[in-house]
């Protein structure tokens, strides 16, 4: 599967992105698909299931969940990748996992489950980003994030 996948424009900018490996960059384009047939990032999080269900009936107003109904092996990858780059962020830096640690030192809440959510559609905004724009990330271990665009 590694080797098909190699010929894909989306693959090499998937591994631009520190953390992310041969066989997580195959995953994600096998259960994505074409990346670039969504309009938008939240088209994706719809079809992974990670958009937020909102329910409010007078003065009550639920508390927000994700919908759960889109591809449950697409978003397992993705929470997995989630953790893969905050893993890796203390040999790479990135910026999707200092995100991830800042809301998880900022917050009282004690469980993972909202900032690893959160990430991911982090995640999903600079996947799509890249592959829309044809740019991988340089120097990822640098402050800044520098963008090379490939025409």
């Amino acid at each position: 599967m590694v080797i098909l996948t190699q010929s894909l424009p989306e693959y090499k900018f998937l591994l631009s992105i520190p953390g992310i490996a041969e066989t997580t960059a195959t995953s994600i384009i096998g259960d994505l698909g074409e990346i670039r047939r969504f309009q938008t990032t939240n088209q994706i999080n719809a079809y992974i299931g990670i958009d937020l269900r909102h329910y409010e009936s007078g003065n009550f107003l639920a508390k927000e969940h994700i919908t759960r109904r889109g591809n449950p092996y697409a978003r397992k990858i993705l929470l997995k990748c989630i953790h893969k780059i905050a893993s890796a962020s203390h040999t790479n830096p990135c910026y999707i996992a200092d995100f991830y640690e800042k809301r998880k030192r900022q917050s009282q809440v004690t469980s993972i489950k909202p900032h690893t959510i959160a990430s991911i559609h982090r995640f999903i905004r600079t996947m799509y980003f890249l592959i829309t724009n044809f740019t991988i990330i340089l120097l990822p271990k640098f402050d800044i994030i520098v963008y090379a665009i490939l025409l």
